[in-house]
């Protein structure tokens, strides 16, 4: 019950509360969220029955492992929903991901301008490797939300469900787009990471994949 209550509070904490909160709450805003996507025009993004292997980004990983599994998690649930898979262990993937994440501000910046991200860009694995993708790059997604004053994780069920529903789009610019409340996809992301991580199943493809979080364009 104890690790229940750690992971949840990981995933949901004030800003999670306030996504929780749902429409009935006419007060409380939309999520503004920033997006810059990329996609080769000559490859096609990856579908329905899909598998991957993500790989940690280096220069942005360095948080400590339960950080680390907490963001997978959500990614994971993400992808789920959007009809892919993990590649089991020793099985090529049909792309890799690499995953970036972290807080963009520097120390003297206060909480409500510090811009939290999730990035993920894949590359084509034609080689059929088992640990590393060398081939052309497929798409990049990268997403952030400003103004998170606690954990970052608390912010990635909503950044993985926006990242996974831009996967293949090109945005040609960073674009602002409101993501409302209670968006339905948003939940399940949470809902899905708790579950890895408390060590149930891992997240399958629901009924409904390829729920969009049905966002609207920001002036």
């Amino acid at each position: 019950m104890a690790t229940r209550l750690a992971l949840f509070s990981w995933l949901v904490g004030p800003f999670g509360l306030l996504l929780l909160a749902g429409c009935n709450n006419v007060f409380a805003p939309k999520y503004r969220v920033l997006v810059d996507a990329i996609a080769a025009p000559e490859v096609p993004a990856p579908a329905v029955g899909k598998s991957y292997r993500l790989l940690a980004r280096k220069s942005t990983v360095t948080g400590q492992q339960s950080q680390v599994e907490v963001i997978k998690a959500c990614v994971d649930a993400a992808l789920a929903g959007k009809g892919m898979f993990e590649a089991p262990a020793g099985v090529p993937p049909d792309v890799f991901i690499e995953v970036g994440f972290g807080v963009a501000a520097t120390p003297r910046v206060d909480a409500t301008s510090r811009e939290t991200f999730l990035q993920l860009a894949a590359r084509a694995n034609a080689s059929r490797g088992i640990d590393k993708g060398a081939g052309p790059e497929i798409w990049d997604v990268r997403v952030a939300v400003v103004g998170i004053s606690g954990r970052m994780e608390t912010a990635m069920p909503l950044l993985a469900a926006v990242a996974a529903d831009h996967i293949g789009r090109d945005t040609k610019l960073e674009t602002k787009i409101e993501v409302p409340q209670n968006a339905e996809v948003i939940g399940s992301v949470r809902a899905g990471a708790i579950r890895t991580l408390e060590g149930g199943a891992t997240p399958r493809t629901p009924a409904s994949a390829g729920a969009a979080v049905n966002p609207v364009r920001a002036d």
